[in-house]
C-alpha cells in the first residue's frame, strides 16, 4: 500500500488516558489531517468485533483492520496524525499491520491507573481488563520498541495536562515536527465522533473536553477501587511505570 502522507505519527492510548485533549492540539494545526479512532470501528462494529458496547452500525460491517490502514494511509496531508486504542487493532494484527507500523511513528499516551478507572466510574461505566486497555498498551509497545526497534516516544497524561506547552514542544521535538502555539487552544473543542454513533454517548465520554477552550490543569483524584478491579489496577500499574521511564 502506497502511503501518500508525508509523515504519519500514532499515537496509542488506553481509554481516559487524556488522548482526546491531546488529539485536539494536533487538531489546530494548519498542516494536519486528523485520523480519529479507525480501529475503534473494527473493534465495536464489524462482523468480527470484539464488543457489543457501542450498539450496531450496519454501515461498519465489513470495516476490518485494512479498511482502517487505507483510511490512514490515504491522506496527503503534510502530517497526519492518528490517536487510537493500542488494544483496538490487536485482536487482528497480521503482516501487513505491522508492516503499516513500521511505517510510521509510534508514540503513546499513559495515566496513572487508579485515576483511570475512577474516571470509568464517574461515568457508570466498568471496563473488561481488555477495555481497560494497558494490556494493549504493553502489547504495542513490545511490537513497536522490541520487535520494530522504534525509539520510545511517551506522554504522561497529567504532566501534558500541568504543562501542555513543554510537552508539545518535546513531543514535537521527538516526532521531528515544528510545535505551534495554536495548539494550546482552540473555540471549538468538539472531536469527529469515531466510534461513538450517537450524540449522547459522545457527551458523556468527551464531556469536560467538550467544555474546554484548551489543555485543562488535573484535579485532584479521590475513588476507591472496587475489589473486583484492585488486580487489574495493580498489573495496569507496572505498565504505567516502565512506560513512563521514557515520558517526554
Amino acid at each position: 500500500m502506497k502511503i501518500k502522507a508525508s509523515k504519519i505519527v500514532a499515537l496509542w492510548a488506553a481509554p481516559r488516558c487524556v488522548s482526546n485533549a491531546f488529539e485536539k492540539t494536533f487538531s489546530q494545526r494548519h498542516d494536519t489531517e486528523i485520523v480519529h479512532e479507525p480501529f475503534g470501528n473494527v473493534y465495536y462494529y464489524s462482523k468480527s468485533r470484539r464488543s457489543n458496547r457501542c450498539g450496531d452500525y450496519e454501515e461498519m460491517q465489513d470495516f476490518d483492520s485494512n479498511s482502517a490502514i487505507e483510511a490512514i494511509a490515504s491522506k496527503v496531508a503534510p502530517l497526519t496524525f492518528v490517536k487510537d486504542m493500542a488494544f483496538y487493532p490487536l485482536p487482528y494484527i497480521d503482516k501487513d499491520f505491522k508492516d503499516f507500523l513500521a511505517s510510521i511513528t509510534n508514540t503513546f499516551i499513559v495515566r496513572h491507573p487508579q485515576e483511570v478507572m475512577a474516571s470509568w466510574y464517574r461515568l457508570n461505566e466498568y471496563p473488561t481488563e481488555e477495555e481497560f486497555g494497558f494490556r494493549g498498551l504493553l502489547q504495542m509497545w513490545k511490537i513497536v520498541t522490541e520487535e520494530l526497534n522504534q525509539k520510545p516516544i511517551v506522554v504522561e497524561g497529567n504532566s501534558f495536562r500541568r504543562n501542555p506547552e513543554k510537552v508539545l514542544h518535546h513531543y514535537c521535538q521527538q516526532i521531528g515536527v515544528d510545535f505551534y502555539p495554536q495548539m494550546l487552544s482552540w473555540e471549538d473543542a468538539r472531536l469527529t465522533q469515531g466510534q461513538f454513533r450517537n450524540p449522547e454517548s459522545y457527551a458523556k465520554w468527551r464531556k469536560t473536553l467538550n467544555n474546554s477552550s484548551g489543555i485543562l490543569p488535573p484535579t485532584e483524584v479521590k475513588e476507591e477501587i472496587r475489589s473486583e478491579d484492585v488486580d487489574i489496577v495493580d498489573r495496569a500499574l507496572k505498565v504505567y511505570e516502565n512506560l513512563c521511564q521514557f515520558a517526554v
